[in-house]
């Protein structure tokens, strides 16, 4: 709702620039009041998105937040420098501003083109720009809370997830920033509900458009694409009528077809799509890729060299650790790493924990589900880390895929609980 409004704001902006040409200086203060408008409309949609009274507070307090970060973040880099932000906000910034002026096709990515076509809708309001990373933010939250409803978690424990993602500080700040990663994790979380909704019913569209997004966020960044593999591989195994896995005629035909349907989209759009994986060809190559992302303070694994596949199979382990968990506390250069690892690193670290201790309980209904998860998660860290070699570049790379982790957490903790609860049951008897 706030997007189709946001819409219609920049039509009327765009129509009053063209017909009176004053659009183009100053304008905080209209943006200013576009975000207060937007504000009061999101209070009213509140009580849409919120079942109670401690839901509501969350999720204004999670908006209210994003919006004093945003503003934190323009006005207030002279006293203290968001993390994330600087280098990559202002590149995608300025070369938007040099596309709506129409002094370059597109340098920057396809992130700059659609903030310039923003920028020539309403007017260079960075301000705004931003805004709409809050709102993707805040959508992301309902649709982890839908994702908790649809799979029926418990009301205490969806509480506090839903908590949990509201105010992690790298999800914050991510959402508050010009970047790219809030319209990313939107659309990786938007897939992953659709991919619920196809696994608890078995619905073809909702399957296609579990695809279909990623592929959309592949266009912003390769690595998108990852959770893919996993989709596929299980709508080739699984079976939703039954809740089981099957391996028969009918998943080799499936197979044979997915691989020929990958054969024709790497033919069409693979330069567009894989482009991070272009030029790589051994593992040499993928030494060479990790040497250039290896810069800054808080760079890792430096040394760790791979001179064949047998090294890469040996030390993927290692850097999907790395990549998982960074920054690790041999590598704490003061209180900002600390909190970085308590507050993000860890928190991905204990999803392992409870979905493998999950995975050991007998008679578990959703070790299926678990395992899909767990799977999807395992390739993305894979496909990251060896694109990856700094803490920094870790913290916003992983929280692309947030949504997955807090799910798989969530399954994970209700069936250890729900595993607990039967074992004192049984005890009192």
């Amino acid at each position: 709702m706030l997007i189709f409004i946001l819409i219609i704001e920049g039509l009327i902006f765009f129509i009053l620039k063209q017909i009176f040409g004053v659009l183009n200086t100053n304008l905080e203060v209209s943006s200013t009041i576009i975000i207060i408008i937007n504000t009061i409309v999101y209070l009213f949609l509140l009580t849409k998105y919120a079942k109670n009274k401690k839901e509501y507070m969350i999720l204004f307090l999670a908006y209210f937040i994003r919006i004093l970060f945003l503003y934190w973040d323009l006005y207030g880099r002279n006293i203290f420098v968001l993390p994330n932000s600087g280098a990559d906000s202002e590149m995608y910034n300025t070369f938007a501003i040099q596309y709506a002026q129409g002094l370059d096709e597109g340098q920057g990515g396809l992130y700059s083109i659609i903030v310039g076509l923003f920028y020539k809708m309403y007017g260079i309001q960075r301000i705004l720009a931003q805004y709409v990373n809050v709102v993707l933010g805040i959508y992301t939250i309902v649709i982890v809370k839908r994702i908790l409803e649809l799979l029926k978690i418990d009301e205490k424990m969806k509480f506090y997830l839903i908590l949990i993602v509201c105010f992690l500080p790298n999800s914050i700040i991510i959402s508050s920033i010009l970047i790219r990663e809030s319209t990313m994790i939107f659309l990786i979380t938007l897939s992953l509900f659709y991919f619920i909704k196809w696994w608890l019913k078995g619905t073809i569209p909702y399957f296609i458009l579990a695809i279909i997004l990623p592929l959309i966020a592949a266009l912003f960044h390769s690595g998108a694409i990852a959770p893919i593999i996993g989709y596929v591989l299980c709508y080739i195994f699984y079976n939703p009528a039954y809740r089981k896995f099957n391996f028969n005629i009918r998943t080799g035909a499936l197979g044979i077809g997915f691989l020929i349907i990958f054969f024709v989209i790497n033919t069409l759009w693979g330069d567009i799509l894989f482009g991070k994986f272009q030029n790589v060809e051994s593992a040499t190559d993928i030494t060479n890729k990790v040497t250039s992302y290896t810069k800054g303070g808080s760079a890792y694994l430096e040394g760790l060299q791979v001179s064949s596949t047998t090294d890469l199979i040996l030390y993927s382990p290692i850097r999907m650790f790395y990549f998982i968990a960074s920054p690790l506390p041999w590598d704490w250069r003061g209180f900002n790493d600390i909190f970085a690892f308590v507050f993000s690193g860890m928190l991905y670290l204990i999803t392992y924990v409870y979905a493998f201790r999950a995975l050991r309980v007998k008679n578990n209904v959703d070790r299926n589900l678990i395992i899909v998860l767990l799977f999807i998660t395992i390739c993305t860290s894979l496909m990251f880390a060896w694109g990856v070699s700094n803490a920094g570049s870790a913290l916003r790379h992983r929280e692309k895929f947030i949504a997955v982790y807090v799910v798989l957490a969530s399954i994970s903790i209700h069936v250890l609980r729900k595993n607990r609860n039967l074992k004192e049951s049984r005890k009192s008897i």
